[in-house]
């Protein structure tokens, strides 16, 4: 099959009966059709009469036009398991469909990955539409479609997540990069999203759920304010009763004699654990709540944060911390599970929640969530073997006690690092590949990457690495990167250089939250600075010149802001760090923030003000086209 520019020589056939995901995977596909060659493809469904070449969207399961060159049978033998890609051509007809189920999301994935691998795009990053840049699609004045054979028998990681957030509590979200954030998702094989309940509200109302469940994303609701959803002390949306008021003894006693007021999302465990008329009620409103939500199947229920004291009942206070939390999560997903089977909780493992408790078995309805975050400290950026985690006493021996018990296992990690290093540059792809083929060896349920929206291009080969691997752990770093720097045109044969550099350059033991800043007192910036000269003076056009600038952006904005008086030591849970006598070209640079300032920006986040010591006048490496 030959599709030639301007010229709609064959069909794309759906479905008659396409599910919605099905329907966006195939208007997908007619879309990036048209921009590569300028052929518009007419959709039919299966149930017509069709002569000629064909791309059948959907396996023999749901496609009737696909049965004629593959049976079910044969087909579910190819791709059994959740997630699965295949993609083959015939005589005159090209099949690209996904297994059965998890939201058909495998169809889904079949057109990316048609594209990007047999097209020539690459889905490395989204930008502000106004302007050139995201990601590559070429133009070509013909598209040979034949001899395909693309088959991935299902996902080697159940679960790759993106932990999103708008705010350091929350916050509202901004909707101008929603929707090029999303696809950017689904493109690089993240397939699902968790996010705070106040988050998931602000999605619905301005329709995000929809682009959301579309695209085969699942959702995932609940973070540090899931008590205050379902067990409001004054009340909220869904729950009139002021429950502090009406029972108190719902919530901890602390040591002064008073119960716990929660009024935000610090506190840790703000209830009574050992309550178990306080279980009841908690279970009674999640399933209340379920009903209004009937598109969640997941909830993540963690303490709040902070690190507090615990209840000081009688009760309570013959148990650890962790004791408690247990107790409270896995009764309570035992109740849930009594109406709601299909619904899963998602716990965290915490500061100083950590270590199992001894002859617990866990409710198999609880996803073991351990961050990366200690109380002793945060995880190292780690050596490419992976053994930040792999194999490490405080991370993977404690984890598989966990899973030992009977829960399922995920990480919840840092991509974008943490406070106050969380936009920094941070290179940690080199060791993705050893933690997924870890985690595929010991049966993980999977990781999630926080990702503060939008600050992508801040950690964008992280990224873009992470969930990718996950899917596929054949995947090396190099891998991705081939497929990376196509972003950049001409140019990314320098950016491939600078990433293996500051890859290299990363190895070690360096905690998440000084890798931002020790980084920049190792690197060579001369050399950098250097290689983004080269890769600007050779991209071709402006699409590749703006993709270059933005990536140069956040190692620049990263050298600037450490430099700042302050920097090494300022408070890390600042939001935005205000410096005295700020850089006024890193205070410039706050003109392209996608995160506090702009309603659509670019993608990158530059949070920094102050009194500028002096004036700026921008340069080449400001200006979009």
């Amino acid at each position: 099959m030959v599709i030639k520019k301007g010229q709609a020589n064959a069909v794309i056939v759906k479905p008659n009966r396409a599910s919605k995901q099905i329907e966006f995977a195939t208007l997908e596909l007619q879309k990036y059709l048209e921009k590569i060659t300028g052929a518009s493809l007419q959709i039919v469904t299966d149930c017509e009469k069709i002569k000629g070449e064909k791309i059948i969207v959907g396996s023999p399961n749901v496609n009737v036009c696909a049965s004629e060159y593959i049976s079910v049978k044969e087909f579910n033998e190819f791709c059994p398991g959740k997630e699965g890609i295949f993609i083959k051509s015939y005589n005159s007809a090209l099949i690209v469909a996904g297994s059965l189920g998890d939201l058909d999301r495998g169809t889904v994935y079949a057109v990316y990955e048609l594209l990007e691998s047999y097209c020539g795009c690459s889905f490395g990053a989204f930008t502000n539409p106004a302007i050139a840049g995201g990601e590559f699609v070429p133009l070509l004045d013909s598209l040979e479609l034949n001899d395909i054979n693309y088959i991935k028998a299902s996902s080697d990681v159940e679960l790759r997540t993106a932990i999103i957030q708008y705010g350091d509590a929350g916050g509202t979200i901004d909707k101008g990069l929603n929707i090029p954030f999303l696809d950017w998702l689904v493109k690089n094989r993240y397939n699902s999203v968790i996010t705070w309940m106040s988050i998931y509200e602000d999605m619905k109302k301005a329709g995000v759920l929809e682009e959301i469940n579309k695209r085969g994303l699942e959702m995932i609701a609940g973070h540090h304010d899931s008590s205050r959803t379902f067990l409001p002390a004054l009340g909220n949306e869904y729950f009139e009763e002021k429950y502090y008021e009406t029972h108190p003894e719902y919530y901890k006693l602390k040591s002064n004699g008073e119960r716990f007021c929660m009024t935000d999302h610090w506190g840790q465990i703000v209830f009574c654990s050992r309550n178990d008329d306080m279980i009841d009620q908690v279970a009674k409103n999640v399933l209340i709540w379920l009903e209004k939500n009937p598109d969640i199947k997941t909830i993540k229920f963690p303490p709040q944060d902070g690190n507090d004291e615990d209840c000081q009942c009688e009760k309570c206070k013959g148990h650890t911390k962790i004791e408690n939390y247990i107790y409270f999560i896995s009764n309570l997903a035992k109740k849930v599970a009594e109406t709601r089977p299909d619904v899963k909780f998602v716990t965290s493992l915490y500061v100083d929640l950590w270590e199992c408790p001894k002859d617990f078995e866990i409710d198999p309805h609880v996803i073991v969530s351990q961050s990366c975050w200690h109380a002793s400290g945060v995880r190292p950026v780690g050596n490419p073997n992976g053994d930040a985690l792999n194999g490490s006493e405080l991370y993977e021996k404690n984890v598989l006690k966990w899973q030992k018990a009977g829960a399922r296992i995920m990480y919840y990690d840092y991509y974008m690092a943490v406070y106050p290093a969380r936009n920094r540059l941070v290179p940690m792809a080199d060791a993705v590949q050893a933690y997924a083929k870890r985690f595929k060896e010991l049966g993980f349920y999977g990781p999630g990457t926080q990702i503060e929206c939008f600050n992508h291009w801040n950690h964008l080969f992280n990224f873009f690495t992470f969930a990718r691997t996950f899917y596929d752990s054949d995947l090396s770093m190099i891998d991705c990167l081939d497929k990376f720097i196509k972003i950049f045109g001409k140019g990314g044969k320098y950016i491939k250089e600078i990433i293996i550099y500051l890859e290299d350059i990363m190895g070690g033991d360096i905690p998440l939250d000084e890798c931002g800043y020790k980084l920049m007192q190792i690197v060579d910036k001369q050399k950098v600075y250097a290689l983004y000269e080269q890769a600007l003076e050779s991209a071709e056009n402006a699409y590749f010149r703006n993709n270059i600038k933005l990536l140069r952006m956040a190692f620049r904005y990263s050298d600037l802001e450490t430099s700042q008086i302050g920097a090494e030591t300022q408070y890390p849970y600042e939001a935005i760090k205000n410096y005295p006598d700020i850089d006024p070209e890193l205070l410039y640079m706050t003109k392209f923030d996608s995160f506090y300032y702009n309603q659509m920006g670019y993608g990158i986040m530059i949070p920094v003000k102050g009194a500028p010591k002096g004036e700026f006048t921008p340069n080449k490496w400001y200006k979009f086209e």
